[in-house]
Parts: structure tokens; sequence; C-alpha cells
């Protein structure tokens, strides 16, 4: 665990080598930019190489197809989940009453290698650009695990997942997050445990609000107990916040961190806390953004107190903002650190009544003698300076908690619209789910785009019965953005996750990709490389560069130097070779039912190359028969598909059982259309394809 700058933190979400397919990521934050998500933590997570800023259409297309197959979803706080984001993953509101969605947590997994990152940081572009943050990460693999802090992680985020709201009724959303939880429970399971360190112990300490049956949960508390089974109660405490509680004389959460500590020793607190800086300002004495209650409080606890202040630049003297969140806790025997989220607050560190989500990562290290663990682990604070006389220093009371989160508080919704849900496909609707107990007397839902049209109002939903799940029909071609919500004069919007990411239409510029572009691309041993060159071609509307080697085999003949492009040998070996590949990866293990039907059903998937092959079939003049003989060939190789599975992908059984049913559904679909276009087609061409056929269904 260490420290982390910026730079780093981003590099954090690109997989390490050997780390296999990418298959689900999800993260906590309270405020959130979503091209941040999108363009830096998506792309780096799956591995796309193309650059939204220059290569726009290549980005598009490795995300809208990689996307496809993986699962992405984001849980933030309900006052910020209004955002406009990409149908292909999912934004997820966290309502807690009396507190917020505050935890900075992440769990990126791929085939081989899971990833738990615990930061301070919210996704946004000052969190992961410009603040002064902290950030742990644990890598988990197939050869050293760790059962408990996956577990923990697990959870924490299914107790969060509880606060969305609308999710005891189970909608489509919180059905693939449960999905995509129980999948990296399930693949962690076959993981063989690490050795275990004698002297450095982890664990996640959370703080948490009360949800049947579920007791609250304390960061604090939960901090303590772990170091005490390590070694006693701590004798001497280290507290780095940029926010605390607004209170003159008394600091109830300072007060339970003094009770916790060990007794009958004076107990060692120091408080690293921002100041107010003013090149104007002559006062000798600091000006400090906390409240004095810090250094009053601990008296009364037989505790000695020390203030700093926390650094606002880097080495290089550019501006940093303080907004790391560091517990360190020591004694004789250990030297401990917790950090994470939580601020030094009661609803941070989970002290009285009204609590957050918080996620922390604890790192306990035992003193051994010649023992570095310890100095590597308190080498992460910075070098801060002290305050000779904290009692004459200005105590100008704390920032407001939440003014920290770089946007300030945002407006939130009524508690009675609860998720909004886009159903796609041929007759496309917006599912609006409602608590009738939580509704305003007046209220009118708008969709965001191009316009405003006016979706639902009270008046219209109390004719229509006052239901809880109210489906609207959707008339324009494209989804709404998000949804405006509006009650007196105020105003409001709400998130809209898509029911099935298959049903949505495909993005326009792949409507001009071609069979045998499609076909590339499927076989292609890096899909990303042949996007990118597809692009390219397209932008330049020149000639399609076979030899791109990283997309496809390069043709080592050596008579490749003589024009052989136009030939029936050269057409017929080189759709031999690419319908090979396209065998090849249709067989590669599969990590999931939903990646599985991505690859067959897909943006670029076998059922849209089908359809691709059929129509140019049916519109070919004088090349019909060729035509047929290429789709009787594609038809062959996906009979004979044999699929290889990996350690935790998905069995053959499983994969063998929705694989034939979908190459039955898929003959059902383009059989008729080929025997309507067959008229002229040669009798013994057309034996041939229907023996092809025959084959297939068997």
């Amino acid at each position: 665990m260490t420290a982390r700058s910026n730079t780093a933190m981003l590099e954090l979400w690109r997989p390490p080598a050997a780390a296999g397919d990418p298959v689900g990521c999800v993260t906590t934050t309270f405020t959130f930019t979503p091209g941040l998500f999108d363009e830096q933590c998506l792309a780096r997570f799956l591995d796309i190489e193309s650059e939204p800023d220059r290569e726009d259409l290549a980005f598009l297309l490795e995300r809208e197809t990689r996307l496809g197959s993986v699962y992405a979803g984001v849980l933030v706080d309900h006052t910020r989940a209004g955002v406009e984001h990409s149908l292909r993953w999912d934004v997820l509101p966290v309502r807690i009453r009396g507190g917020k969605q505050h935890a900075k947590l992440s769990l990126l997994l791929w085939s081989a290698h899971l990833r738990i990152i615990v930061a301070s940081a919210n996704l946004t572009e000052p969190g992961y650009r410009t603040n002064h943050e902290v950030t742990g990460a644990i890598d988990l693999t197939p050869e050293a695990s760790d059962a408990e802090i996956i577990e923990q992680s697990l959870t924490f985020l299914r107790g969060l997942m509880s606060f969305v709201p609308g999710a005891s009724a189970a909608p489509p959303e919180i059905r693939r997050l449960e999905a995509f939880l129980d999948q990296v429970e399930s693949l962690a399971r076959r993981w063989k445990p690490r050795t275990r360190s004698r002297t450095v112990h982890q664990q996640l300490v959370c703080t948490l609000p009360a949800a049947a049956p579920r007791a609250p949960r304390s960061s604090l508390e939960e901090a303590i107990e772990a170091c005490r089974h390590r070694g006693g109660s701590p004798a001497g405490a280290q507290v780095a916040s940029p926010f605390f509680d607004a209170a003159a004389h008394d600091s109830h959460v300072t007060a339970s961190l003094c009770k916790m500590m060990a007794r009958g020793m004076t107990r060692d607190i120091s408080f690293c806390v921002p100041a107010i800086t003013d090149a104007t300002d002559a006062t000798p004495a600091p000006r400090l953004a906390a409240p004095k209650a810090l250094l009053l409080t601990p008296g009364r606890y037989s505790g000695s107190v020390q203030v700093k202040i926390l650094p606002q630049f880097d080495s290089d003297k550019n501006l940093r903002p303080w907004h790391a969140k560091m517990l360190a806790l020591s004694s004789d025997s250990y030297s401990a650190l917790m950090m994470g989220s939580s601020n030094f607050t009661c609803a941070g560190m989970g002290v009285g009544g009204n609590r957050n989500a918080e996620a922390n990562l604890l790192t306990v290290v035992s003193r051994k003698a010649y023992g570095r663990d310890v100095a590597s682990l308190e080498a992460i604070w910075p070098a801060m300076e002290s305050v000779d006389d904290p009692d004459s220093a200005e105590w100008q009371g704390p920032r407001g908690e939440f003014e920290e989160e770089e946007q300030g508080e945002a407006p939130s919704a009524p508690a009675g619209f609860l998720l909004a849900t886009y159903r796609a496909g041929d007759k496309p609707a917006i599912a609006l789910r409602l608590n009738p107990d939580n509704l305003p007397d007046d209220w009118h839902v708008h969709a965001c785009g191009t316009d405003r049209p006016e979706l639902l109002s009270a008046d219209l939903w109390r004719q229509g019965g006052s239901r809880p799940l109210v489906n609207i029909a959707w008339l324009q071609e494209t989804p709404p953005e998000k949804l405006l919500v509006r009650w007196g004069d105020r105003e409001a919007f709400l998130p809209i996750n898509v029911e099935d990411s298959r049903a949505l239409p495909p993005p326009a510029d792949l409507k001009g990709m071609t069979a045998d572009d499609m076909l590339w691309v499927l076989a292609a041993a890096d899909p990303s490389a042949a996007f990118r060159a597809w692009a390219a071609q397209r932008k330049r509307s020149d000639v399609f560069d076979e030899d791109l080697d990283s997309a496809q085999m390069v043709e080592l003949d050596p008579l490749r130097r003589y024009d052989l492009q136009a030939t029936f040998l050269h057409r017929i070996r080189r759709r031999a070779r690419i319908l090979a590949q396209l065998r090849a990866n249709l067989q590669r293990p599969v990590w999931g039912h939903q990646a599985l039907e991505w690859r067959l059903r897909g943006l670029v998937g076998i059922q849209p190359l089908a359809e691709r092959l059929v129509k140019e079939f049916a519109t070919a003049d004088g090349a019909s028969d060729d035509a047929l003989l290429t789709l009787a060939d594609f038809l062959i190789v996906l009979r004979e598909v044999d699929y290889q599975p990996g350690d935790g992908s998905l069995p053959k059984a499983e994969f063998d059982k929705t694989y034939k049913a979908f190459l039955h559904d898929l003959l059902d679909t383009i059989v008729p259309q080929v025997q309507a276009k067959t008229s002229t087609t040669p009798p013994d061409l057309i034996h041939f394809w229907e023996s092809v056929v025959k084959r297939c269904r068997a």
C-alpha cells in the first residue's frame, strides 16, 4: 500500500501483465465526472488503444464493442447521479438518509487478475489530476489470492447496493451488479491463497448505516479492534483530514478516539489540519481551517495534542489541495495506517446516528527488530510544518465537509423518484419506478436531449392509476441523455440506464461496415488494431491496409510481390485463413453468459455478420454463387466450433447449450431468406447449401 501520484492512480486502471480478458468493474464515488470514467478509466481497463480526441470513430467502436461483453457500473451519491453517460455502463444512485455515499472503492476484474483499489479521490478531474490524494491497491491472482479481503469488499458493496432506491424490486441494473459480484466471488473462490505475512496485515474497514438485518458499521471502531488483535489499544494517533465537524468546544469523534486508546498513560494525538493562507495577511499566528475542539477535547481524556499544517503545494510549488484522509495508530508492538474516504467527522468515522458510506484500507505492521515495514508505512506521511503554540492559533472552524468534493452541494430529486430504465428494441419505452408515499403533490418529468419533452406529470400519473412502475412510450430514434424532474420552483436530474444493452441501436458509422470488414474484425488477433485500421480507411476513403500485423497475420507467401489480389485462388486462401481464425476466436474461453451473448449477438458479432452475408447474397448480381458459397463456408465454420474453456471461465456444457440454441435460431432466421433468392442458383450449389444446413441442425 502506498500513496500515489494522480497519474499513477489512473494507471491503476490499466491491466497488469498476463491479466487476461476484462470481465467487469465497479467503482464508488461521491462526486462524478462521467467523461473521466469513460475516456480515461474504462479505456485503460479495457486496454483501448485508440485516443478519444484524435481517433474518435475508432475509440467509439472499440468502446461500444468491448463494453458489451463486460460489466461496468458506478455507485454514486444520489445528488450527483443525474449525469449523461453511455448506456453501455450503469450509474446507480445511492440514497442514505442523513448521510452520503462517500466511499471510493473500485473492483477491477480480469480473467486472471483482481485489483481492489481504495482511495480518497473522487472520480473527478481534480481528484485524479490535481489534488493531493492517497490510494492503496491490492492485486490478487489465481496463484496468490486473499479470500478474506475479497469477501470484505463484496460485503461492503452488497451492503451499499441496498441503499440504491428501488433495489428491492430487482430492476435490470441491480441484477447486473449482483451478477458481477457473484462472478467475482465465484472466480476468486478457485484461486489459491497467498502466503500470509507474519508482520503485515491488511483489511477493509468501513462505515455504513444500519440496514436490516445488518447492524451499523464504524471505520474507527473496526480499525481500533483490528489493532487490538495485533497488540492492544493504540497509545498514539495521528489524523490527517481536510474536513472536520463544526464543534467549538467538544469534538465527539475525538472523544470516541480517546476513549478507545490505551489507558493508564498519556495519549499522544497529532492533528494535521489545513491552514488558510493569505499573502497580504501579516498576522503571525496561523489560521487553521479546523475547530478548536480538536485541541480542547483530548485534554479531558489524558491526551497530549500536537498540531501540524497539511501541505498545499508539491515539491515543484504547484498547488495541490490536500484531499487525502489518513489515520495512523501506534503502540509499542505495531504501527497502523487507515487510509481511504473517511474524513475525521462523526459521519465519516461512524460515530453517532448519522453515518456516511465509507471504505478504508487498514494496514497493521508489527514492530520487529531490523524490520523495514514500519518505516515504509510511516514514510507515506509527507513533511509538515508544526504549529508551535496551537492555543494561540486562529481556529477558523472547518469548511463544509462536502464543499470538499469540488462542486458544492447538488440538488436532489424527491425520494419518490427511484430509478429510470430505457427499454430499447422495436417498441422503445422508459420504465419509471416511483414510491408514491414520497412524491410531492405536483411534479413533471422531462427527457433531456435536443429538446425537453414532458414524459409524465403528477396529474397524468394519477389518471393512470398511480402505479409504482410506469412504462412510457419513447418515440424518438435515440434514447434520452437523462431525465429532469421539476416540482414547485425546484428541479433535479435522474440518471437513466438501459434494460438490455444488446437491443441498443448500433452507432451510425457501423452501418457502413461490410460483411468482409466485419469478418476481418472478428477474425483479427487484435480487434483494436483492426478497428483503428478500418476507421482510418473510412476516413481517408482509401484501400484497406491488409498487412496491419497486429490485426491480421502477415502474408508470408513469396508470391505476394505479384498482383494476385484479384485471382480466385488468392481469394479462396485468404477467406479460408480468415474463417479459420474466426473459429479459433469463437473457441476462446468466455467469462460469463453476458460476454458469450455479446460475442454471438453484439454489435460486431456472429449474428450481425450473418445478416450482412445474407444481405450481400440477396443483392449480388453476377456474384451470387460466390456469395452463397461464402455463406455456406461461414456456417461450416460455426458448426465446427469446439469451445476450449479456461480456469474460471464459462463451463463447456453451458457454452454448448447456449451456442447450439443460438445456431438453430440463426438458421431459422437466415435459411428462409436464402431460399427466397435461389431461383437462379445452380442445382448442385443448392444441394450443397441444403446439406450444410442439415449438418448444422444435427
